[in-house]
């Protein structure tokens, strides 16, 4: 009897003793945060800095963390749960969900491994505030519900950009974009050294091919674009000039990863090709963009001699060899010609690419710089080309195909952008000189403590001035709070001195025709905005690229009063159409921060204007632009789109949506220019609208093309069945 009774008695004590030893370690722990906390306090008044209330709010989140994964634990331990199989993973999708994981070649296990093994962060949240979680894995990024259960959207991070829609004929003399690449082939570039590829130079070219030319062949009505390729070795030749993508053109470059590689790298001839390149296009209204690739520093200074007439970076045939068996240079009596003549070759190539801004307007030229090499090597020139026009990147990839890829990807979304809205930012407006050059977007989360001058510029106290929404009935700009959640309402309790303002990135990573976009959040700072925790979802900033524009009180109020039309319109389509939440239409709400920082230099004082939206969480894709191009003829948002002119889809509602706000507007207005993000969730959630409107004279914008704009949209548009059930009109008679 002993016995059982005894041995039925073990787990119960054992697991009390445990639970006790547990709650023992956490009293434990916060009797030392508290003394921690004493401490510092003392001992920053001691020394001046009393940095308490900033070291507190991190130690308080890290707690509190620290509590609900103690607290998930015990539920784990008390309902017995065993760790999952991937194919376990609960996973909930819908029709729409599942064709759009088709169309972008993602599993269903892929997503569950995300759940399972992901990096997991909060998500900005659904239309009706609705929690969501973020999953990154390999490569894959998932939204998901606040129970991870609910499949919402799903994404490649690598994933080409749905090509925007071009209008007219294919490439030649016409094409709008001159695409100029130099690709370095001295010998270094026959290496074997990146996975997957017998030598850097076939990887360059299998990317080039992949993910430069290869999407201008889908886009609808053939690309406007027109590709040069030099071979840069001791000279440069042009092997190709002015083609235009096609399938031999795709098959010839993947060719090219198979030609021998050798001698040096000489930037100068190269540069000197592209400049004569571009001279043929001085009278023509293009876009030019060169992409200069590169695994290391220039070689010029070899064949150049110093002031003194002496090549001093070439061997010296009668001086022998050095200790490690490297011919020794020939010298010159002055020790740092060396020296001289290499900052001649770095200015050399400077002054060719101030030469294309001259010729062609700083504008027009884009420069982008690519370092594929170590990272050991010396990219400082590649670096600096790209920072002489406004235009440029620098991109340093390392050996990876893979950011090899994401590069000419990040290209080709430039190229669609300025394709589609070339010439809307009107004539004699000068680019501004004061944008950092281009950067990669930075993954932050919720709450996360941010630094001010590193990655993002923090604004808070006197440097922040506003926050503003567009009221339609004022017309004018007119306060509104701050996102007041219950992290916010603590450390105001706690902290009287909390100062409300936002974190805004220093570096932009995208640009369109008008503005150039940073991240961006909203902040608390206790510290006078030394540093300050992100709140509330993760935000886009948005800034005029021109200097006349930084300003122009008018500019801002512009794109809020065009988007809140295009918002009303969106609620009167929503009512009539009934239909699901697929095929609801939405445009982001924004909002208009002032900040003053003295690094901007136009103005009293630097103070200027941001504008502000919620950032979209998806695969961004453009439905039709504001040239009458339209996204035919291919997979939209919500899957494969059937050729039944008679059948309906969410694929027809954008086209609808813009058939529509000219009908119910008695054809004042057309609503176009539809980008953004599409999921069976939250249907089309849009930005950046264009609103056409009949009377002209640019009144919503430089990119409202007034009637002509109207009547290139339904140049192009062939109504759906959506069209004829809501009854819209027919076209207008020219």
């Amino acid at each position: 009897m002993d016995g059982p009774s005894t041995s039925s008695s073990t787990p119960a004590a054992s697991t009390s003793e445990s639970r006790t030893w547990s709650n023992f370690g956490w009293s434990i722990a916060v009797r030392l945060h508290a003394a921690w906390a004493c401490f510092d306090k003392w001992a920053g008044w001691l020394i001046g800095l009393d940095n308490s209330p900033y070291q507190w709010a991190v130690a308080e989140y890290q707690l509190q963390k620290a509590e609900e994964e103690r607290e998930l634990q015990r539920r784990l331990k008390s309902e017995n749960l065993q760790p999952l199989n991937t194919s376990a993973v609960t996973l909930i999708s819908h029709t729409h969900g599942r064709e759009r994981r088709e169309q972008r070649g993602i599993e269903r296990r892929e997503l569950q491994e995300a759940v399972k093994h992901g990096r997991r962060e909060r998500a900005n949240p659904g239309r009706d505030g609705s929690v969501r979680w973020r999953y990154t894995h390999k490569g894959v990024v998932y939204i998901t519900d606040q129970h991870s259960r609910h499949e919402i959207t799903s994404w490649r991070l690598n994933d080409a950009p749905d090509v925007p829609p071009a209008v007219g004929g294919g490439g030649g003399a016409c094409g709008t974009a001159h695409v100029i690449v130099v690709v370095d082939h001295s010998g270094s570039m026959r290496k074997d050294d990146v996975p997957g590829y017998g030598s850097r130079t076939a990887a360059v070219y299998d990317c080039l091919a992949r993910d430069l030319v290869e999407p201008q062949l889908r886009v609808a009505g053939g690309s406007r674009m027109e590709i040069s390729l030099i071979q840069m070795q001791d000279e440069a030749e042009v092997v190709l000039r002015r083609r235009a993508p096609d399938a031999k053109l795709l098959q010839y470059l993947k060719g090219c990863g198979r030609s021998y590689a050798r001698s040096h790298g000489n930037y100068l001839p190269a540069l000197n090709a592209a400049l004569e390149l571009m001279r043929e296009d001085a009278s023509a209204p293009k876009q030019l963009f060169m992409v200069f690739l590169s695994d290391g520093a220039p070689s010029d200074h070899v064949q150049m001699a110093c002031p003194h007439g002496n090549y001093v970076w070439q061997a010296d045939p009668t001086a022998g060899c050095t200790a490690q068996g490297k011919p020794r240079l020939i010298e010159c009596r002055s020790k740092g010609c060396r020296a001289v003549v290499k900052r001649t070759a770095h200015s050399d190539c400077l002054a060719r690419i101030r030469a294309m801004g001259d010729l062609l307007g700083r504008d027009r030229v884009s420069v982008n710089t690519v370092a594929f090499g170590p990272a050991a090597e010396d990219f400082a020139v590649l670096q600096a080309m790209s920072q002489v026009l406004p235009r440029g990147s620098f991109q340093k990839l390392g050996l990876s195909a893979h950011c090899l890829r994401t590069a000419f990807t990040s290209l080709t979304s430039s190229l669609t952008t300025l394709r589609t809205e070339a010439g809307g930012a009107g004539p004699g407006l000068t680019l501004r000189t004061d944008l950092r050059a281009k950067g990669q977007r930075q993954e932050y989360e919720e709450h996360q403590l941010l630094s001010n001058g590193l990655i993002f510029d923090i604004y808070v106290g006197r440097k922040f001035v506003s926050k503003c929404q567009y009221d339609r009935d004022t017309r004018d700009l007119v306060p509104v709070p701050f996102l007041d959640t219950a992290r916010v309402r603590i450390m105001r309790e706690q902290f009287p001195e909390v100062e409300w303002g936002v974190a805004h990135a220093r570096r932009l990573f995208s640009e369109g025709a008008e503005r150039v976009v940073f991240q961006c959040t909203e902040v608390v700072s206790v510290d006078g905005g030394a540093t300050a925790y992100a709140i509330g979802p993760r935000l886009v900033a948005k800034q005029t690229r021109h200097q006349e524009r930084v300003h122009d009180p008018k500019f801002h109020r512009t794109f809020c009063r065009t988007q809140g039309e295009a918002a009303e319109l969106a609620s009167l389509f929503n009512r009539r159409l009934r239909g699901g939440p697929a095929w609801q239409v939405h445009f982001l709400p924004c909002y208009v921060y002032k900040i003053a920082d003295g690094y901007y230099s136009y103005g009293s004082g630097g103070v200027m204007e941001v504008l502000v939206e919620e950032e979209l969480e998806g695969k961004f894709t453009k439905w039709n632009n504001n040239a009458g191009g339209v996204a035919a003829g291919r997979t939209g948002a919500a899957g494969a789109h059937s050729r039944n002119n008679n059948q309906l889809g969410a694929i027809d509602v954008p086209q609808a949506f813009s058939h529509f706000t000219w009908d119910c507007t008695a054809g004042r207005k057309l609503v176009c220019d539809l980008q953004g993000v599409w999921n069976s969730t939250d249907g089309f959630t849009l930005t950046d609208p264009v609103v056409h409107h009949a009377s002209g004279g640019h009144r919503n914008g430089a990119t409202d093309k007034g009637q002509a704009g109207i009547n290139n949209f339904f140049a192009t548009h062939t109504c759906n069945a959506l069209c004829r059930q809501l009854g819209l009109q027919p076209r207008p008679v020219r």
